[in-house]
């Protein structure tokens, strides 16, 4: 049986319609294609209708060991939850040529757990270079960005997000990369408020030009730092604005 009739028959026995599964995630049409077998749907726009409709991956896993499953699913499963472990599993089990992917989860565990995992100058170094001369950045690229971006030096950080912003700035680009890039451009506006620089700050808000579609998590945060820099904004009728809206 197929991932989407699995889903098709998990959604039927929670009384779901197409329309109400796919509610701020992706098309009716989209998702009634990935159920009957006729399109594929992008890992990230998966697992958001997962916490949607609150299941869990492993309702859908083969009984094969997961070390045998692709590199991109374990690590987003392991990526969400934070999963120190099994990222350093995954870490283990990868051959020393696929640097790009031991790059990737260098960078996460660095990120999660920075008390254990340390990143070394030169792999930082490597991970912007690597974004800066690619044209057209993969989903494993634009992973990188979204931690690249929590460790990056402030300096390094405007370059950064321009060029993330560059790139969903290309036709047909998908909604989740759209969120990649929003979580990217988050990080960089908490980074330049807690360093004081307010106009960094709101220059990097004003990238988020689409809506973070079914993260509603990172919506709230958005909204959230959107008040927090009018409470800042030397206009005084903005800053009561701010601080009005965020009472």
């Amino acid at each position: 049986m197929t991932i989407g009739r699995q889903f098709k028959l998990l959604r039927r026995e929670r009384g779901l319609t197409l329309k109400m599964a796919a509610h701020g995630i992706l098309s009716v049409s989209s998702l009634s294609k990935f159920e009957n077998g006729t399109s594929q749907l992008a890992a990230d726009r998966f697992f958001l209708l997962l916490d949607q409709l609150n299941l869990d991956w492993d309702v859908f896993a083969k009984p094969r060991s997961r070390d045998k499953q692709p590199f991109l699913q374990r690590y987003l499963a392991a990526a969400r939850h934070a999963d120190v472990q099994e990222l350093a599993s995954i870490l283990r089990q990868l051959p020393l040529a696929n640097v790009n992917q031991r790059l990737l989860l260098h960078l996460t565990l660095h990120n999660d757990a920075p008390e254990r995992f340390s990143i070394l100058p030169h792999e930082q170094s490597q991970a912007q270079s690597l974004l800066m001369t690619t044209a057209d950045w993969s989903l494993l690229l634009r992973l990188i960005a979204v931690q690249l971006a929590k460790i990056i030096g402030l300096d390094e950080l405007s370059q950064l997000i321009a060029a993330f912003s560059n790139q969903i700035q290309r036709p047909n680009t998908p909604q989740d990369h759209f969120n990649l890039a929003n979580r990217t451009f988050l990080a960089a506006v908490l980074r330049y408020v807690a360093a004081g620089k307010l106009t960094e700050a709101r220059n990097a808000l004003n990238l988020i030009g689409q809506a973070t579609v079914g993260d509603l998590g990172i919506e709230f945060q958005i909204a959230c730092v959107k008040r927090l820099l009018m409470i800042y904004s030397s206009d005084k009728v903005v800053a009561l604005q701010g601080r009005q809206e965020f009472l």
